[in-house]
């Protein structure tokens, strides 16, 4: 199957560091298919139509022997499946976790079995997920997100070892209790806090209740988000949803940053080291922050051992995936490669 127009992967947005590891190991053509402005939920109906037109487009003119998709929206899967379907091809669909539990997309439950059962195999990354595929007689795989090897070449920024500060990966969306952040920032006046996303979508109140210590650099990409991250001590990212496993979390792990996270069930699971983790409330992450200070240097090595456990995993569930897409392993990118 590798062979012909190889792989193509389809991510439906601007910019995505997860999209472009699993492509690259793959060694596949990734195509980055976005109109208009990212996460604005009133334009989807519009922008939804020229991406399908634009799936296609790239589809035809590659003519893959696999397609593998990552979803959400699941609006992007059904593109490639009505290709697929007409072409004879077949696909797989890497299946983000809020996708399945969040309330935005629960009304696609259906589409979302039906194109999973037609799939080659379903990509998820937690044992709770692959159940629920089995469940619906769809083929599954657990393969958790891996830390990503950034190269020392691009990170030019250092922490500043006489200013502490948090970076917080955010999208403002409403599954974050970023209101909890900055009641926390208020009583740690010597910390910075760095919170990041598009600040079009925050609420206006929340920006202006933000302490002086608090700074919002806005949606940052490639290495101008890798250097936000690498130059804090530490990475901090908060949600609601009991079963999403963080992207701005592998992110930081990724960089060998200690971690603040939600205290949640896929969280606690996946982050067993080098990890703080907190109640959703002011008192917890004052308590969180002023912990991970007082033990960073230990904290620091276990996130970095925790990277390389979790790379080894990658490593032997990634062969199962080329396996089932008749790939030689081989061939396929090696990091770095």
């Amino acid at each position: 199957m590798m062979k012909q127009g190889g792989i193509a992967a389809i991510v439906w947005a601007p910019d995505s560091p997860h999209a472009e590891h699993d492509a690259q190991r793959l060694n596949a053509s990734l195509h980055k298919i976005h109109y208009l402005r990212y996460k604005r939920p009133l334009l989807a109906p519009i922008k939804y139509v020229p991406q399908c037109l634009k799936t296609w487009a790239v589809l035809r003119r590659q003519r893959p022997s696999v397609v593998y998709v990552i979803i959400s929206p699941v609006v992007a899967a059904l593109s490639v499946y009505i290709y697929c379907r007409l072409s004879g091809t077949p696909y797989i669909m890497d299946v983000h976790g809020h996708s399945l539990t969040s309330w935005k997309w629960a009304w696609t439950a259906p589409l979302q079995r039906a194109l999973a059962k037609r799939a080659l195999v379903n990509i998820v990354n937690h044992p709770g997920h692959k159940r629920l595929f089995e469940s619906w007689g769809a083929k599954s795989l657990v393969l958790e997100r891996s830390p990503m090897s950034i190269p020392g070449d691009r990170l030019k920024q250092v922490a500043n070892p006489n200013q502490y500060s948090v970076t917080v990966v955010s999208t403002f969306t409403g599954d974050e209790p970023l209101e909890l952040v900055l009641g926390a920032a208020e009583q740690l006046p010597e910390v910075r806090f760095f919170i990041l996303g598009d600040t079009a979508l925050a609420k206006r109140t929340l920006l202006r209740a933000a302490p002086d210590n608090v700074v919002f650099p806005g949606y940052l990409l490639g290495d101008e988000y890798w250097n936000r991250l690498y130059s804090s001590q530490a990475v901090m990212v908060l949600t609601t949803h009991p079963y999403s496993l963080l992207s701005g979390a592998v992110e930081g792990m990724a960089l060998g940053k200690p971690l603040i996270l939600s205290r949640q069930p896929v969280l606690t699971d996946y982050f067993t080291k080098g990890t703080i983790f907190v109640d959703n409330s002011v008192e917890s992450i004052v308590d969180g922050v002023r912990e991970l200070r007082g033990q960073e240097h230990r904290l620091t090595q276990e996130i970095v051992e925790l990277a390389a456990e979790k790379r080894e995993r990658w490593e032997t569930v990634f062969q199962e995936l080329l396996a089932l897409i008749g790939g030689d392993p081989c061939k396929a990118s090696r990091p770095g490669g």
